[in-house]
């Protein structure tokens, strides 16, 4: 009896299921997805006193506003919804609040967009001490999607401007 299991039947063999498959995937078209979530967003908050307890991050979509967790090394992650503007919004006592807008309604654009989009970033909260009485004249960032591409398009604006008084002082009465 001849013994038929040759290295060179095995490798053909091999070669031969590899091809059936490559075309099987060739042939059929990606799938886009369908999901409501277009971007995970994981990000990470740096403060100058370096603790992280009692800050928070408020998403806003479509006028709700939820709280994300945030853990105790700072991470936070959030998953946003497709074709929609979403308002970030970072606080924390003595420190000055930033807001981020991202914008998702690209992110199904172009060969990333068809799987869920991940997107890092860092936030770091400066103390209002620090700052001489000015605070963030309006968003800090933005986060979008090409319309022809879907690449992340990040700017930034960090201009600064006289904090209004968080308190009016009554009249002194004589």
């Amino acid at each position: 009896m001849e013994n038929r299991n040759t290295p060179q039947l095995k490798s053909g063999l091999v070669a031969l299921v590899l091809l059936v498959s490559a075309t099987t995937h060739a042939a059929s078209p990606p799938a886009r997805i369908v999901a409501s979530e277009a971007v995970e967003l994981t990000g990470w908050l740096h403060t100058e006193d370096f603790t992280v307890h009692e800050t928070t991050v408020e998403v806003e979509v479509n006028g709700v506003t939820e709280v994300a967790p945030v853990t105790l090394n700072g991470r936070f992650h959030i998953e946003l919804p497709a074709d929609a503007e979403v308002r970030l919004r970072f606080e924390k006592e003595g420190h000055l609040s930033k807001e981020v807008i991202v914008d998702t309604r690209h992110a199904q654009v172009g060969d990333a967009g068809q799987h869920i989009r991940h997107v890092k970033c860092a936030v770091i909260m400066e103390l209002e001490r620090r700052m001489g009485g000015l605070t963030y004249a309006g968003p800090v960032g933005s986060l979008a999607f090409d319309p022809e591409g879907g690449c992340l398009a990040v700017t930034h604006d960090r201009k600064l401007v006289p904090a209004k008084p968080k308190h009016r002082k009554a009249a002194m009465e004589f």
